[in-house]
């Protein structure tokens, strides 16, 4: 289990969510509590069987946990706001949340590979 990777993604999923608040003028407590835990719930419910943070994850595992992990923080999201957990998902909202979870989970994962590929040529080269 790559502990490190799930206490980023927390982080990273944490940023998402108060960026987003911020961005839509509600970022107080009632937006921290009907946002932050649907997203990191939905996140780690998808992540974590589908082996994201496992020594070696198939790679479709994020991309797959990606997509799920934000429906499922999006449909969580619903049902603590009222609109209830199988609820009609706005696909601007799906679309937006995409692409901002993609950014904060995967800027951090490219950084560390690009740094992996680079200490790996350095060894090499000797």
């Amino acid at each position: 289990m790559r502990w490190g990777w799930m206490l980023g993604d927390s982080v990273a999923l944490t940023l998402f969510v108060l960026v987003g608040l911020q961005s839509h003028g509600t970022l107080d407590e009632y937006g921290l509590q009907r946002n932050l835990p649907a997203f990191l719930l939905g996140w780690f419910l998808g992540a974590l069987p589908l082996g994201v943070y496992r020594a070696r994850p198939a790679r479709w595992s994020l991309p797959v946990a990606w997509v799920l992990g934000v429906t499922l923080g999006i449909a969580l999201r619903n049902h603590l706001i009222g609109r209830g957990l199988l609820g009609a998902i706005n696909p601007v909202f799906w679309g937006i949340s995409l692409a901002g979870v993609a950014l904060f989970t995967g800027l951090p994962r490219l950084i560390a590979w690009g740094f992996q590929k680079r200490l790996a040529k350095r060894m090499m080269q000797g």
